[in-house]
C-alpha cells in the first residue's frame, strides 16, 4: 500500500477518490497565525464545520466525501494566514 498526501487550499475542495482509498485518512495542521476550520460535506454543496484547531496537531478520521479548510468558522472563504492543513490517504494496491 502506498499513501497520497495533500495540502489543501482555501476555496478549493478536497475530495478523496473513495474507490481507490480505505476509509480513513490523516490530517496534519500546522497552526501558524491563523485557527484553521475544516468543513466537510458528502454532496459536495452542503459543508458543515467538522472542528476548528487552534493548535498544530496530527489526528487520524475518517473520511467523507468532499472537504475545505478556512481560517473562519463561518464560511469556506477565509485565508488560512501562514497555517497549513494537509492529509493523508492510504491507497490500496
Amino acid at each position: 500500500m502506498a499513501s497520497k498526501t495533500v495540502e489543501m487550499a482555501v476555496g478549493t475542495a478536497y475530495s478523496p477518490s473513495m474507490h481507490s482509498t480505505y476509509g480513513n485518512g490523516v490530517f496534519q495542521v500546522v497552526k501558524g497565525d491563523t485557527n484553521v476550520s475544516l468543513f466537510g460535506s458528502l454532496d459536495g454543496t452542503n459543508y458543515v464545520l467538522l472542528e476548528t484547531f487552534s493548535a498544530s496537531t496530527i489526528k487520524e478520521v475518517v473520511k467523507c466525501n468532499y472537504y475545505k479548510i478556512s481560517g473562519a468558522t463561518g464560511d469556506q472563504t477565509t485565508p488560512v494566514g501562514t497555517s497549513k492543513f494537509f492529509i493523508t490517504t492510504t491507497i490500496g494496491e
